[in-house]
């Protein structure tokens, strides 16, 4: 039985490391603790808590380059980008919560109508959900989970928190940094092993689930938390669609897109995967995209000199052959790349552009999470937003026009989670904004107030000002109980203001002020 974890860098082919492998009994007794352990950081302050926020930027700014370099080499991504998607998110995350977390959370009142007149009020108020379990993927291996901690311990929660087995040392650094700061322990735990190793956060009914993957194992992890009633987050798949319209700034436009599809070797998520492209300048985006995808430089990083790094996983990289050389076989023209790339050491295929391509092609419909784009025309924007949506997923989309009414107007069309307008991706970076998608691509959302509000519970308080007046909706019932009421639903939806007027007078006269209890 392998007791380690032995990592491998995708782009050189180097061991960087291992990593013991949890056990199952283990991790039942860190979930254990972490539960124990909730019980008191429940009571902390919200400025007691900010203040590890604050410590764990320190330590990140501290370590910057080695946090950086690990990142790099374990997920194949260049040095930029583990520093721009993986590295500054989670330090924006930590300043934002530790800010704003307080004022999110805070017990806010519910606006009454009727209710008022009886002397009612309500609110809502958010406490802590319990034990958060965090699986987290290989793509951002850093930025993820490191943003999904910070809302939950700001929200009053301990964590559990599972990184992908491709990525172990990145999770060991994330338990170091946590470590560095002095919470309390229990309060942030890190477990370490294969994906079945995750199925025990839910044996062991942590309060909360929070998975980022894909839509396969999404739905295996929803079903056996469904079966405990566990409330889950789900972070899945993408095949995000770009619109480019005639009046949009082609070289604008091009230069987004290309960075949108290709960031990260295209393992993003939110990644561009599909281009519609109005008739008129298709041939004029596609000739400077084609142009601009051929200055990449592609490899591994080790020099701080590529755009483009390595495909994570093997079994990625047959995926995206796979669909490449389908769609090929099915039509399409690969104007450049359409190959993996003669290294000796790392995982790497050559950015690629496609045209000639339609919804008959799994390029076009399934997620591809490598560096190709698919380019299609089309005759009219409606034709784009029908093709747009003809999909299982929708995470996100852009536009890309020079009259940004005209972009909110498509946008408000498309079935996604988020739209942009002139520019791709970058949302799912900020703190204040929701982030997750409908459809296929998941339920729920991480980032923002809605994020950090679904790591707590909401309690709904209500409260009667009259406390000593008998309500008329108890027992006995009285004789004109019925016409009371009659009157109420006359209150509230008459057909005149003097109707209603007379209805409030005659219900004011069977229901006294005052009554003995």
């Amino acid at each position: 039985m392998q007791n380690t974890i032995i990592s491998k860098s995708p782009s050189t082919g180097q061991v960087l490391g291992e990593v013991s492998i949890t056990t199952k009994a283990a991790a039942r007794e860190i979930i254990a603790m972490a539960r124990k352990a909730s019980k008191s950081w429940a009571n902390t302050t919200f400025t007691e808590r900010a203040a590890y926020l604050k410590k764990a930027n320190k330590y990140i700014y501290e370590h910057l380059d080695e946090i950086a370099d690990l990142i790099s080499l374990e997920n194949g991504k260049p040095h930029a980008e583990a520093k721009m998607a993986d590295i500054l998110p989670s330090i924006y995350a930590n300043n934002y919560f530790a800010k704003n977390a307080e004022r999110i959370l805070r017990e806010k009142p519910i606006s009454m109508t009727f209710w008022n007149m009886a002397g009612k009020n309500s609110s809502i108020r958010y406490v802590p959900t319990g034990v958060i379990g965090i699986i987290s993927p290989w793509n951002y291996p850093f930025g993820i989970p490191m943003t999904q901690i910070t809302m939950a311990i700001m929200a009053g929660n301990t964590v559990v928190m599972k990184p992908s087995s491709i990525v172990p040392l990145v999770g060991e650094k994330i338990r170091e940094i946590w470590q560095s700061t002095g919470l309390p322990d229990g309060v942030v735990n890190v477990i370490q092993g294969p994906g079945a190793l995750g199925e025990v956060l839910i044996e062991e009914a942590v309060d909360r689930m929070i998975f980022t993957g894909s839509v396969s194992v999404g739905r295996h992890v929803a079903k056996l938390a469904a079966e405990k009633l566990i409330p889950i987050t789900l972070e899945l798949g993408g095949k995000d669609p770009a619109i480019v319209l005639p009046d949009a700034d082609l070289n604008a436009a091009s230069s987004g897109i290309l960075w949108g599809a290709m960031t990260n070797a295209g393992q993003t998520c939110a990644g561009i995967e599909r281009v519609y492209v109005h008739r008129t300048v298709f041939d004029e985006f596609v000739d400077l995209i084609v142009d601009k995808t051929k200055t990449l430089r592609i490899g591994a990083d080790t020099a701080n000199n590529k755009d483009i790094g390595a495909i994570t996983t093997e079994e990625q990289l047959k995926i995206i052959s796979r669909q490449v050389e389908e769609a090929k076989a099915a039509g399409a023209r690969v104007l450049v790349g359409g190959h993996i790339v003669d290294d000796c050491c790392g995982r790497f295929y050559a950015p690629t552009i496609v045209v000639d391509v339609d919804h008959s092609m799994a390029l076009m419909t399934e997620e591809n999470f490598g560096p190709v784009l698919p380019i299609m025309a089309v005759d009219n924007v409606e034709e784009a937003i029908a093709l747009a949506n003809d999909s299982r997923f929708g995470l996100s989309a852009s536009v890309w026009t020079s009259d940004t009414e005209k972009g909110k107007a498509v946008a408000r069309r498309l079935q996604a989670g988020t739209v942009t307008i002139n520019d791709s991706l970058y949302t799912y970076a900020l703190a204040e904004t929701p982030w997750g998608g409908i459809k296929d691509s998941g339920m729920g959302k991480t980032h923002g107030e809605d994020g950090l509000r679904e790591m707590a519970r909401e309690i709904h308080i209500s409260s009667d000002r009259l406390m000593h007046m008998k309500k008329p909706w108890w027992y006995p019932y009285s004789p004109n109980i019925q016409e009371s009421f009659a009157s109420i639903i006359h209150i509230i939806s008459g057909k005149n203001l003097a109707a209603r007027g007379r209805a409030v007078l005659k219900t004011l006269g069977h229901f006294p002020l005052r009554g003995k209890l």
